[in-house]
């Protein structure tokens, strides 16, 4: 018989069973959906966000931390100001910034109910503008000349909540003389505020106050910094500067590389991504145990026709691929409408990814504007089609060779 012929009779057999049909290409259809729209917005997710850290970290720029910072049981616990010098000797390296980086809630100085929360960064501000000079663009005021021990520049999402010249209040907790913490009250001068960079690296540049070094070391009582930022001559020369720096902390610090960490965080989506498409697969395995269900199920209900079909001539593999055909058919239709349903919401999830992020405060990663756009490719969609037709047609080979094996005397008797 023809796959023209089969393909027919299967599309009619599946007509005369419409809501038998339906239910059971609800299952292929929410395994589809679920795994088309994890692909598409995980793929979507890693091209944005691989896109925005190539922007945001600087090829020249390395971040040196204390590796126990990172909940790891290895490694220092703080860095200092002399090891910056250090590194700054180093053949390659341009500049080091040292920073202190602390909590804080920053209060008009004459109305408590106006706050933000935000980042002390204590930093030498000729070091900052040497490093991060092309990204310092101020929207009000500018660099403060000459430095003095209140100043303070403000990110881009402290814009509409004072300017510059204002004199803000600073809750920050810091160590008393016992040795514990406690909050205390900062006044600062803001001399400018910054336009919004978004994703910046190892530094936070939108949501932070910078002050300078040594008066965020006095305010601590707390001499040592928590990162270094080493800028370099020449990009091409990162990992060895980075190995480098390694050797002289004895591999007791943890050296930020930019083209190493989007590499790794690339492979960490891609884990996650499997990890969620696995997932969702077992939706269109319950799928296959349902269509199994059903085609046995409906062997019983046609034993008459498949004896009828036989005693006509019908050979075993006629009746096998009968069956296969229906299931065949079955995924197909299931899988186009979930790859289109699934496409569809994978992009009106897209859309609330702006509401998700600022309901999570994360804009100083993201930017305040990140739009996630779905991505779904032609192999997704050809692999999304052939899995929903060879789940279906594996779950219904059992009750299609049953159907083939059956004796046409027996089947014709059959009530």
């Amino acid at each position: 018989m023809k796959a023209r012929r089969v393909l027919g009779l299967a599309w009619t057999n599946m007509s005369r069973r419409k809501f038998r049909t339906s239910l059971t290409a609800l299952g292929i259809i929410i395994g589809i959906m679920a795994t088309v729209s994890i692909s598409a917005l995980g793929t979507g997710f890693r091209e944005e966000v691989s896109t925005r850290l190539l922007e945001g970290f600087e090829p020249d720029i390395i971040t040196v931390l204390p590796a126990s910072d990172l909940f790891t049981s290895w490694g220092l616990d703080f860095l200092t100001i002399n090891e910056a010098n250090d590194i700054e000797e180093m053949e390659g390296v341009q500049e080091t910034m040292p920073l202190q980086v602390r909590g804080a809630v920053v209060y008009q100085i004459d109305d408590d109910s106006e706050f933000i929360e935000t980042r002390i960064m204590g930093a030498n501000f000729s070091e900052l503008q040497q490093i991060y000079g092309h990204r310092l663009n101020f929207v009000e005021g500018g660099m403060p000349d000459p430095v003095e021990n209140n100043s303070a520049i403000l990110g881009s999402l402290s814009e509409s909540f004072v300017h510059a010249g204002d004199v803000v209040k600073a809750e920050i907790l810091v160590r008393n003389a016992t040795g514990g913490f406690e909050f205390a009250n900062y006044t600062f001068t803001i001399s400018g505020i910054l336009e919004e960079v978004g994703y910046s690296g190892a530094v936070t540049i939108d949501r932070s106050l910078f002050i300078p070094l040594d008066t965020c070391i006095e305010i601590h009582n707390y001499e040592f910094i928590d990162s270094i930022v080493v800028k370099i001559e020449n990009p091409n020369q990162a990992d060895a500067i980075a190995e480098e720096i390694r050797d002289y902390y004895f591999d007791n610090v943890l050296v930020l590389v930019p083209s190493e960490v989007i590499e790794t965080l690339d492979s960490l989506f891609q884990v996650i991504n499997l990890f969620l498409l696995a997932i969702a697969s077992i939706a269109l395995l319950v799928a296959g145990v349902s269509i199994l269900n059903i085609m046995l199920v409906s062997v019983l209900e046609r034993t008459r026709e498949i004896g009828v079909m036989k005693a006509l001539g019908a050979r075993n593999r006629t009746v096998l691929f009968q069956f296969l055909a229906e299931a065949a058919l079955l995924g197909f239709i299931g899988g186009l409408i979930g790859i289109g349903l699934g496409y569809g919401l994978a992009y009106a999830l897209g859309q609330l990814a702006p509401r998700l992020i600022s309901a999570l405060g994360l804009e100083y990663i993201f930017g305040s504007e990140f739009y996630l756009q779905p991505h779904l490719g032609v192999d997704t969609i050809l692999f999304a089609l052939a899995f929903a037709v060879v789940i279906s047609m594996i779950f219904a080979f059992y009750p299609a060779r049953k159907a083939a094996k059956l004796d046409p005397v027996q089947a014709l008797r059959y009530e």
